[in-house]
């Protein structure tokens, strides 16, 4: 089972043996000359383009209907913490005094 007859890597040469034979493309690599896979850039096509405006369009009607519906509602109150309590006392201190 496995590589019978000696392989070598297409790049350097290297005698390859189970441990440090990767096949890419039916060509047997060493660890270091391995063909690296890359991304591949999308053309714009017609196509393409009007899925990517129909997407931004979708964007801003749901931001749109989101702000909407938040408009009405206000702003949350503040809970009372102690920071607070001490600084309307000092308020009324100062009001009282003036």
């Amino acid at each position: 089972t496995g590589i019978k007859d000696v392989s070598h890597c297409e790049v350097c040469e290297m005698t390859l043996n189970m441990k440090n034979y990767k096949g890419y493309d039916k060509k047997p690599y060493c660890n270091a000359h391995y063909p690296k896979t890359s991304f591949t850039i999308v053309a714009d096509t017609p196509e393409n383009l009007r899925l990517r405006q129909q997407s931004e369009l979708q964007s801003q009607v749901k931001y749109k209907k989101d702000f909407e519906e938040s408009k009405g509602r206000g702003f949350s109150i503040v809970s009372d913490t102690p920071e607070m309590q001490r600084l309307r006392r000092t308020q009324e201190q100062i009001s009282i005094v003036c």
